[in-house]
């Protein structure tokens, strides 16, 4: 079964060509269900669902605005793993120091560290599926 990634972004930012294009340019659907909640797909979902409904968070905090605050009220409530991203160049940078963030330069280099990131966790999840197959009975250690 495919991650579900849900894509947070505030509406000041041009998602379309922005975020949404570049990532679906690199064939991410193809490996990740993505969540692309301003699509004709999840417009009309609640966020609320569409978030507790996902595995994990991508929030891109450049031009952060209310609904993107909104959004991560949510996720935080609902215990989500929350990876943040923001263009360096955004002047509210330092505002987010006390979190742990990805800073990229270009849309590009957005999307490849995208991609590292949930290529990686992909990498995890399925480590942890391959060590919890096989939990019958007791297990003994034969040393």
């Amino acid at each position: 079964m495919k991650i579900k990634v849900y894509i947070m972004h505030s509406e000041k930012v041009n998602y379309k060509e922005e975020i949404y294009k570049p990532l679906l340019e690199k064939n991410l659907m193809d490996k990740y269900y993505l969540v692309l909640p301003m699509t004709k797909r999840f417009i009309s979902n609640y966020v609320k669902d569409l978030i507790k409904d996902s595995d994990i968070i991508i929030c891109n905090l450049s031009k952060s605005n209310y609904l993107l605050k909104y959004e991560l009220k949510i996720a935080n409530k609902l215990n989500k793993d929350i990876y943040y991203f923001i263009d360096e160049n955004d002047k509210k940078i330092k505002k987010y120091n006390n979190i742990n963030i990805v800073t990229y330069k270009n849309i590009e280099e957005f999307t490849i560290k995208v991609e590292k990131l949930l290529d990686s966790l992909n990498k995890k999840e399925i480590l942890l599926k391959r060590e919890n197959i096989f939990c019958l009975g007791k297990i003994q250690n034969n040393i």
